[in-house]
């Protein structure tokens, strides 16, 4: 999965409510990051009973101690994977107990009728969530008069990074320096995106506890800088990097863990931050043993006194696929296994009657989908760069639409999906964000005799040299063959791979030397400048989920569909957008989008860039994703959130300390 530049479900599928959103500036929300106990007494913590609309909430006291094994079907390629250099689900799993942003996540349940984009926050390094409401965003009246928007952020006191070094201000301002204000568009660290970063003029330190930032704009995802996993990033290691303009993935750091942790086993020693991390969480890093494990400790000073970690160890075990780590739940050799999709639903539900498993399902804000190469199409052609290998047949929208209706997506979700999702509109960018969803943007039919008939009109026609007559050429004479890639170890995209490609080979589309190809995730999702397949356009068709990166947040496509934002030598590989589309009126639509905090200028831009993109089909959704995970029936204090699904692990614990059922 791909994460874009945060998420979060509204009319979720499996259970919740339906999301109504005023302006994002309209909450006055101000609660402190303790209150998130909800009515808990000291000492407890809530436990959920059941998912969805039928869960129940109690409190119970957390028992202290024990082992808890996370199993994850893929390795992070990074620590700095986590939005930083990369953007993987994973990442932001492994890293969410340790490095934290302003801002934090909330349960799926917490959020279901939800009114403003705040009220998807809760205060984390902040003690409030900023809003036009409680004075702390001003579009007039800054103090720098340049500025078209200010965020002031009053900070928490006390925090200790786990080095040892004290969080402040400085900090904030640092990471904002990395992102943008230091660098620009030259990062020596080969960063994902600077989208929205670069819409900042200034971070100023008010003081130790207090930071403002100045937009150019009034950027309306602003709530999104800084958030969540990875959102603060510490000044001393950026610093050490900044003094020789160095790559963080290349400067040695060395750290001792334990003195801000106060917890002995923690890592001591030197490497870059690509294979170490340096947070303020409820957990330290204890060692990172490539391919095998994650071991995490607890960081015994945390700040926040009402989420102390609970767990003795918490060890990410790198799974060599899916079905294996669906083979160790069953068997109680992991504790939560990470993601299996839908494809497993039923045996993990079939495992779950025995009563030592249960299944947790999270109703994604994106979908499963297919990214096509558009690079050699007009406006986008030489923006691409030298590595783009895509089949310029498919820059012709015509190809795409008839693609789409010769694919039988229902069958996929009745058969590979468990009949527990949905076929998304042409458009899916109002999944999560259901408030800009535009009625004129529908679900085109699967049409087999239409797909073939629109496939001749547009001059693609059965050639006998094609595959005995059974394929078609494209305009030049060529066999219109096409290659399909998706990540390998996922059984659910190898059977919808096998799927597909029958479908498209009944109207002529054969996959090219009738092989389906599948890569490692860190290769598929992998950074430009090392060699990542999406990112160097290196496809015809490329098969994955993607999702917001902010709750209830469309911007967060921004770097996945924007002309400036298409991975090239030329800016650096900055930008997801690697199907490689480029339209101005979608440009404008996303910019307008971004450029308002009044949610109902923004929601007309979205509804506006929908009709695009389904007009366009720079790739073809198939079904809205769901998240499935499975947990030992003695782990406790799990709630879910479809971003990050470890984001309260904090509060995780096993009945009697421990976590084997």
């Amino acid at each position: 999965m791909k994460i874009l530049s945060m998420r979060r479900k509204a009319a979720v599928l499996l259970g919740g409510g339906t999301l109504i959103l005023a302006a994002c500036g309209s909450s006055s929300s101000s609660s402190s990051s303790s209150s998130a106990q909800a009515g808990c007494p000291s000492g407890q913590v809530e436990v959920s009973n059941g998912t969805g609309s039928s869960a129940s909430v109690s409190c119970a006291v957390a028992t202290k101690g024990g082992t808890m094994t996370i199993g994850t079907p893929q390795e992070p390629s990074s620590f700095l994977a986590d939005g930083i250099t990369d953007s993987m689900t994973f990442s932001y799993a492994v890293d969410a107990p340790i490095s934290e942003g302003l801002l934090w996540y909330r349960s799926t349940e917490e959020t279901s009728n939800a009114k403003t984009q705040a009220d998807f926050y809760q205060p984390w390094l902040a003690t409030k969530v900023p809003t036009t409401a409680n004075g702390l965003v001003k579009t007039s009246g800054c103090a720098n008069s340049a500025a078209k928007l200010c965020v002031t952020y009053p900070l928490q006191s006390g925090v200790l990074w786990q080095d040892g070094a004290t969080f402040t201000a400085h900090d904030v301002c640092d990471t904002v320096n990395f992102f943008w204000l230091k660098y620009k568009d030259k990062n020596p660290t080969a960063i994902l995106s600077t989208s929205g970063w670069d819409q900042i003029i200034k971070c100023t330190e008010d003081s130790p506890t207090q930071v403002t930032i100045d937009f150019s704009t009034q950027f309306g995802p602003y709530l999104s800088i800084l958030t969540g996993v990875g959102g603060v990033l510490p000044a001393k290691q950026l610093e050490a990097a900044f003094a020789t303009n160095g790559d963080l993935e290349k400067t040695p750091q060395t750290v001792d863990l334990s003195v801000g942790s106060g917890n002995p086993n923690a890592f001591k020693g030197t490497d870059t931050l690509d294979n170490i991390i340096v947070g303020t969480g409820p957990y330290v890093l204890q060692a990172y043993n490539k391919t095998k494990d994650i071991k995490l400790v607890p960081n015994k000073k945390y700040w926040n006194k009402a989420h102390q970690p609970n767990l003795d160890v918490v060890d990410f075990k790198i799974e060599a696929d899916t079905p294996t780590q669906l083979a160790e739940a069953k068997a109680g050799s992991i504790d939560f296994g990470m993601d299996y999709r839908l494809r497993f639903l039923k045996d993990l539900q079939t495992a779950a009657a025995g009563g030592k498993l249960a299944v947790e399902t999270i109703p994604d804000s994106g979908a499963e989908k297919i990214d096509l190469n558009l690079c050699s199409q007009t406006g986008t052609a030489g923006k691409c760069g030298a590595t783009n290998t895509g089949n310029p047949a498919l820059a012709d929208p015509k190809l795409r639409k008839a693609l789409l209706e010769g694919i039988n997506r229902q069958q996929i979700v009745d058969t590979i999906a468990a009949k527990a999702t949905v076929v998304p509109a042409d458009s899916w960018l109002y999944l999560g964000a259901e408030y800009a969803k535009s009625p004129e943007v529908t679900v085109t039919a699967y049409d087999v005799a239409k797909a073939k008939s629109d496939l001749d009109a547009a001059g693609y026609k059965l050639a006998a040299s094609c595959h005995g007559g059974a394929g078609r050429a494209d305009l030049t004479g060529k066999c219109l063959d096409l290659h399909f890639v998706t990540t390998s170890g996922n059984q659910a995209r190898a059977d919808a791979q096998v799927a597909i490609q029958q479908d498209l080979q009944a109207i002529g589309i054969f996959i090219a030397g009738n092989q389906l190809e599948t890569v490692k995730a860190g290769t598929l999702f992998g950074p430009f400048s090392g060699g990542g397949v999406l990112y160097n356009h290196k496809f015809d068709m490329a098969m994955y989920t993607n999702t917001m990166s902010s709750p209830a947040e469309p911007d967060s496509y921004f770097p996945g569909y924007t002309c400036g934002q298409i991975p090239s030598a030329a800016n650096s590989g900055q930008g997801q957008n690697d199907t490689g589309i480029c339209d101005p009126a979608l440009d404008a639509a996303f910019n307008k989008a971004r450029q308002s905090v009044d949610l109902s200028v923004r929601t007309a831009a979205y509804q506006d860039a929908a009709k695009i993109l389904a007009a366009a089909l720079p790739e073809l959704p198939l079904y809205q994703q769901v998240t499935v995970n499975s947990y030992s029936t003695k782990l406790k204090g799990l709630k879910r959130n479809d971003l990050v699904w470890t984001y309260n692990l904090y509060d995780w614990f096993c009945t009697g300390g421990v976590c084997q059922a």
